[in-house]
């Protein structure tokens, strides 16, 4: 198994596993089959952006980082990567956050993804055969 890498919605999911059902136990399964194998779990700065917004929810968002989640800086060459596949795929900044996780992804050569948003990552993925989507 590769780098795994926490989306946004992945991240979330996992904080609040009661609220999300079989998700959260698909997002459990995929994180101790990556204990198992060694595999490192990451996610982006940028992700907690969105995965942050000063509620309640942030403790337990918290809780999942320090179980082993390395947060990820963007530096210039993941943000040019994200533009340049965000032209590729003809999104726009909307998708900005969803473009850096795939270019932090395509940056360390590879990684799975895990997701509930397959359709628009998979699009920005397109023209990358070692980053690969795991759909929640």
């Amino acid at each position: 198994m590769p780098v795994v890498i926490l989306d946004t919605e992945a991240l979330s999911v996992l904080a609040s596993p009661k609220e999300r059902g079989a998700s959260a136990r698909r997002a459990q399964a995929i994180l101790q089959a990556a204990a198992i194998r060694n595999a490192p779990v990451r996610t982006s700065a940028a992700v907690l952006v969105e995965a942050c917004r000063g509620r309640a929810r942030d403790t337990a968002v918290t809780r999942i980082l320090n179980q082993g989640v390395d947060v990820l800086p963007v530096d210039r060459g993941t943000a040019r990567v994200a533009a340049r596949i965000l032209n590729e795929a003809n999104l726009d900044s909307c998708s900005a956050i969803d473009a850096i996780v795939v270019a932090t992804a395509i940056r360390l050569g590879g990684a799975l993804i895990v997701t509930s948003d397959p359709d628009d990552l998979s699009r920005l993925a397109m023209n990358h055969p070692d980053v690969e989507i795991q759909p929640l």
